[in-house]
């Protein structure tokens, strides 16, 4: 007996599906590289995919953006705290010989003025946990999308449904 072309295709776009959200979850422990394979198949596959699998493909996008504004909120609050923190250091007891000034994106910052604030614990706050909850969400989320997937269960749909 034979297999219907479509049906194969579809076959196929579901396993990649399956191993686009595998890349997703696995990602953090390479880098992101994985995310971007991820990211790749499904833009590529989520127009011309059925109905179900185009659903999963943009779920995929969504984890891989929503990933990425997490890594950018922790990266933006991860160096407000570094250079409030070396310049509290700078103050405090300053070598005569350390450079006190850093030069970023063509602008000079002076580190001997700045110092640990509130502002400065709240963005190292606002690092750490936006850091854990990224990587959280990119494993949890990756793990239901394969999971639903797998047992062939729509997006949002509920054990009730």
């Amino acid at each position: 007996m034979t297999t219907p072309a479509g049906a194969i295709r579809t076959e196929a776009e579901r396993n990649l599906a399956l191993l686009a959200y595998g890349l997703l979850g696995v990602s953090m422990f390479f880098a992101g590289i994985t995310a971007l394979v991820a990211i790749i198949i499904a833009y590529v596959l989520h127009d011309a995919a059925t109905e179900e699998l185009s659903r999963h493909f943009r779920f995929q996008i969504r984890i891989f953006w929503i990933g990425v504004a997490a890594i950018a909120l922790t990266v933006i609050a991860g160096t407000v705290a570094a250079l409030g923190a070396a310049g509290n250091l700078l103050h405090s007891a300053p070598p005569p010989d350390l450079v006190r000034t850093v030069h970023v994106f063509g602008r000079e910052i002076d580190l001997s003025e700045l110092r640990i604030t509130p502002l400065v614990i709240t963005a190292a706050a606002v690092s750490v946990g936006s850091a854990m909850l990224g990587a959280l969400w990119m494993v949890l989320a990756s793990a239901i999308g394969f999971i639903r997937l797998a047992t062939s269960k729509h997006l949002g749909q509920t054990a009730h449904s």
